[in-house]
């Protein structure tokens, strides 16, 4: 059984709510939104802020 914590988003794109695994995720990665497939980075751990991923936000 697999007991790893899931956390809640909301996409800025579509403004829909998913979840993700808490340990999955990472400061300045790039999430794909499991209902509209926009690109969203993680711009702040914890806590957990994100916002539309642009081309302009490449490393």
């Amino acid at each position: 059984m697999n007991s790893e914590t899931l956390v809640s988003m909301y996409c800025p794109d579509c403004r829909g709510r998913f979840e993700i695994g808490a340990f999955d995720i990472e400061e300045d990665e790039v999430l794909e939104c499991a209902l509209c497939a926009a690109e969203i980075l993680v711009v702040q751990k914890n806590p957990i802020r994100v916002k539309l991923y642009t081309e302009a936000d490449d490393f």
